[in-house]
């Protein structure tokens, strides 16, 4: 007798009981993998009173659905399929690096005395069994089983992510969480109102990490993470703070800091960044980061707008080549109108400056001077070839006639 035949004759429907209609509860997504659509559609007719069952035909497909569907709770798998068999659908989800996929639970059907199958599917993860020749008491109360522990564990995730959030530093950087330094930067601008004066906001993203994740692992993503947060932490000011906010995002809060002093501030950091050597197992990978600036009062009265603002120009800078930053331009003096967002390329600029290639930056060539003069300043400070900054100024007065 093929399998077809096996589960249609076993497993036997019940009818829906009085008063039980569709719409009536929200019922529980679980993903039915089979490459029989006469199982599939018998163990349909099994669930569908207690839940909404989605359908694949293979692993490749249950893993799509399973990546998409965050409403699946459940999976019930048969062993031997086409493309991606059982075995290897349960190794691929244990493997995820999504929580949610790495915890579901798998339920494989196995034949009632195939102890081989089920030592291996213990190998790679699977749940529970369920034998082909099992009946639908049997099929509901293995998956409501299932289900109650997916939902256990489900809990103690968010517990855990709810301690992670309270505590004050990044697990992984050890500089202030997201939470932390929304605490901290919020009653710095609060003072900073009250004294009339700058808080400058510099968001940060780590160029191309996924690219590092993939041709190195994510080990290697995480070390190169860390010595950019402690990169960073060494370039800013005593009184500045620097927090990591998600996986590849920092952010650099900075009291009494006006937009000149911020592009300083945010072309010292990406220096210091594209500077790094950072080794891992023998391989050297460079690293580079991109960056936005806002400011409080210009761009937002608080903490959350004015961060907003800044992941609007980290974006500019990403689009326009990454390893630079993005800020506001100056209001045009003979216009009330913003001139745009400016986000220089310093490298090129300077470049200009010094074969005399000023046509090409005309007619924002004076504004342009103005804003890098700082960066000038610091040339100066950190460099051997040094630039006459009395002599940019006077060129700016000349274009300005």
């Amino acid at each position: 007798m093929d399998k077809n035949q096996q589960m249609s004759d076993t497993f036997t429907t019940t009818q829906p009981s009085a008063g039980e209609k569709a719409g009536e509860k929200a019922l529980p997504y679980i993903l039915l993998v089979d490459d029989s659509p006469t199982i599939r559609v018998s163990l349909t007719r099994l669930v569908r009173d207690e839940y909404v069952p989605l359908e694949a035909s293979n692993g490749e497909e249950a893993w799509e659905l399973i990546l998409k569907d965050e409403r699946i709770e459940v999976v019930i798998s048969d062993i031997s399929m086409p493309e991606l068999d059982g075995f290897g659908l349960v190794e691929r989800m244990r493997g995820s690096d999504i929580t949610r996929i790495q915890n579901m639970p798998v339920i494989m059907m196995t034949g009632a005395d195939d102890t081989d199958a089920r030592e291996r599917a213990i190998q790679v993860g699977a749940n529970d069994f369920l034998a082909k020749t099992s009946d639908q008491v049997e099929l509901i109360a293995r998956l409501q089983a299932q289900r109650k522990l997916a939902q256990a564990i489900r809990r103690l995730e968010e517990s855990q992510r709810e301690l992670r959030e309270q505590s004050s530093n990044d697990v992984l950087t050890g500089l202030p969480n997201r939470s932390f330094f929304h605490q901290v930067a919020t009653k710095q601008i609060s003072l900073m109102r009250r004294q009339k004066e700058y808080f400058a906001v510099l968001k940060i993203d780590v160029d191309h990490l996924e690219d590092i994740n993939v041709s190195q692992g994510y080990p290697a993503g995480d070390y190169v993470i860390n010595q950019i947060a402690g990169s960073l932490a060494d370039a800013i000011r005593d009184e500045d703070m620097v927090g990591r906010i998600s996986g590849k995002e920092f952010v650099v809060g900075s009291p009494y800091t006006n937009r000149l002093a911020a592009i300083v501030l945010a072309e010292r950091l990406r220096k210091a960044i594209e500077a790094l050597e950072v080794n891992y197992e023998g391989n050297s990978i460079p690293t580079t980061i991109s960056i936005g600036i806002a400011l409080v009062p210009q761009d937002g009265e608080n903490l959350d707008e004015v961060l907003d603002e800044a992941g609007t120009r980290l974006a500019i800078a990403i689009e326009g080549g990454r390893n630079r930053f993005c800020a506001a331009d100056k209001k045009s003096e003979d216009s009330d109108a913003d001139v745009g967002l400016l986000c220089p390329d310093l490298d090129e600029a300077l470049d200009m400056i010094t074969h005399g290639n000023l046509h090409r930056l005309m007619p924002h060539l004076p504004k342009l001077l103005e804003d890098l003069i700082p960066l000038f300043e610091l040339v100066n400070e950190e460099s051997v070839a040094t630039i006459d900054v009395n002599q940019v100024r006077a060129a700016i007065e000349a274009l300005k006639r």
